[in-house]
């Protein structure tokens, strides 16, 4: 191929160039309204002067290396692309006509004020920040300045970023990552509940920035899980501490604007590096690790749980399903009108199809889904709920079957913790304890009877059921209140009808048909039954009578909540 190499002064005033424009300590200078086409490649050492247009209109890949120097204006018109080779400016207007340009690991500088821009980007044409390098406009101020940029060829995630009158103007860049990282901008990719894509973002002089940022994005990079509703841009925190990782609040969450693209806005931002856009996998965490026996499949004096509802078998159409017994993948309280979520709580799930989490056979086997809620540390008031698991062993834990309950996007502090179940009367810590955002807080109600809330105007019963050394959260609670009775009484009010007459209610008032997982199997083996029957097999107690056994076989008993908000 032709190298056309300039050594003397050169005045362009419009013309093509077949082949490559390789400018070597030269003064070349377009002229005003001026064009130059290239077919091939750029290469250059210098400022490229005047105020006139560089054309790139090859018909294969084109490499820009200009050495760091600048180009008046740059017209992509490629459909081929064109890919950096070395640092460049652009002095005044980038302008997209077709295809695209990588970065690769170099860096592109719009020029600072309203002189430089990008013009015609949009989700066909824009620069690729495939590598290393960044998009910059150099001294970013109040005006609002998009980067139109993607990771790869067929991923478009433009930015829009302003630096307000309170922030110091800034070079600042701008890298779009391909996906949402654990730790930033490195770590396991999430594979749900985000937006398919994160942004680097970059100041040459650090602090004084006071950045309003807008991240875009489509629906076709919405991850499983993602609520574009209950989602916000969420900043990770990389300083090693008690304070590191992803720091989005509920309070900072909300509906997104527009309708494909969406977008997400966050302003006074002060500190720069990986931003992302998503739900829970983003949200600020705060760790907590409650332990609870559950009355209703307590075996008792041993402090292990069976795991009935996770072992037996379900028969459906001929075909016998015993890979998670009859525990639904999905929480069972969303819709409950006893159970109200709050925060980022909510439609918790484990992955559909894939049943591992329920696999588990020893102490740490599921037994079922808990409500866990945090309160405000003073007034006592639900700041925040989780759906989670409760293992046969008692402790409490996330959807994976292993980890920390995540009471995800508040901040660290001092919480009340409370647990709930379907058919339990719940319990709420005694005190309040600190949480953080790294390390977990054990708190186990069953080890005293004081670990539970103890309301003194309620005198029927202790606010948990103790079994030898043990303390558990009362059963029987079929009809979803907060009290457990086996008949309907007044005493003490207000008048509820029973809990077993609610079993006989959800058997659709038959009382020798049979049902599965629902708030009426008192000792969750994963049948509910109102009598004791052999139909269908095995032979089993009727949850009816399990509900007298937990009232000291007193049909006049009740047993109460001891709620506190």
């Amino acid at each position: 191929m032709k190298r056309i190499s300039f050594s003397l002064l050169f005045i362009l005033f419009s013309g093509h160039l077949i082949a490559q424009l390789k400018i070597d300590n030269a003064t070349f200078i377009i002229q005003p309204g001026a064009t130059v086409t290239v077919m091939g490649d750029v290469t250059s050492n210098i400022d490229i002067q005047g105020t006139g247009k560089l054309q790139l209109k090859g018909t294969a890949n084109q490499n820009v290396n200009m050495n760091g120097f600048s180009i008046p204006n740059l017209e992509i018109d490629n459909t081929a692309n064109a890919t950096l080779t070395g640092n460049a400016k652009i002095a005044a207007d980038l302008l997209f006509t077709n295809g695209k340009i990588q970065l690769g690991n170099f860096n592109l500088t719009i020029a600072a004020g309203v002189a430089g821009t990008i013009t015609n980007a949009d989700n066909t044409r824009f620069v690729v920040t495939d590598g290393t390098g960044k998009l910059f406009k150099a001294g970013l101020g109040a005006t609002a300045f998009t980067y139109p940029v993607g990771n790869t060829l067929t991923t478009y995630n433009p930015v829009s970023i302003s630096n307000p009158p309170a922030g110091v103007a800034d070079d600042i860049g701008v890298k779009a990552l391909a996906q949402v990282y654990a730790s930033g901008a490195t770590g396991t990719a999430f594979t749900k509940e985000v937006v398919d894509a994160s942004w680097e973002i970059t100041e040459a002089v650090a602090g004084g920035s006071n950045l309003s940022i807008t991240a875009s994005w489509y629906a076709t990079d919405e991850l499983s899980g993602f609520n574009r509703n209950k989602a916000g841009l969420s900043y990770y925190i990389p300083t090693a501490g008690p304070t590191q990782g992803w720091d989005l609040l509920n309070s900072q969450t909300g509906i997104a604007a527009g309708t494909n693209p969406y977008s997400y806005t966050r302003t006074g931002i002060s500190s720069l590096g990986v931003f992302a856009v998503g739900t829970r996998s983003v949200l600020a965490p705060l760790l907590v690790s409650p332990k609870v026996i559950l009355q209703g499949s307590a075996n008792t004096g041993t402090g292990i749980m069976l795991d009935g509802l996770r072992t037996v078998a379900v028969t459906s159409g001929g075909t016998t399903d015993a890979t998670h017994g009859v525990i639904p993948t999905t929480e069972p309280y969303t819709g409950s009108a006893s159970f109200t979520h709050s925060g980022s709580g909510g439609l918790e799930t484990i992955t559909p199809g894939i049943f591992g989490v329920f696999n588990v056979t020893n102490n740490d086997a599921i037994v079922d889904w808990v409500f866990v809620s945090i309160h405000d540390g003073i007034t006592g008031a639900v700041v925040s709920t989780r759906a989670a698991f409760v293992q046969r062993d008692g402790d409490v834990v996330e959807t994976d079957g292993v980890s920390p309950v995540n009471m995800a996007g508040n901040i660290p502090g001092n919480y009340f913790v409370s647990v709930r179940h379907r058919n339990h009367l719940g319990i709420r810590s005694a005190a309040n304890m600190a949480l953080a955002k790294t390390t977990s807080t054990a708190y186990d109600f069953s080890s005293a009877q004081a670990k539970a809330y103890q309301d003194p105007a309620i005198t029927t019963n202790a606010a948990m059921a103790q079994s030898g050394p043990l303390f558990s959260m009362w059963g029987g609670n079929a009809n979803q209140d907060i009290y457990v009775r086996a008949t309907t009484q007044t005493l003490p009010p207000p008048l509820k009808p029973s809990d077993a007459a609610a079993i006989l209610v959800i058997l659709g008032n038959n009382s020798n048909a049979t049902g599965g997982y629902t708030p009426g199997d008192i000792n969750l083996d994963g049948y509910t039954r109102a009598t004791t029957q052999t139909l269908p097999p095995p032979l089993k107690p009727s949850d009816a009578a399990a509900i007298l056994v937990i009232l000291g076989n007193s049909s006049n008993a009740t047993r109460q909540e001891h709620r506190a908000n």
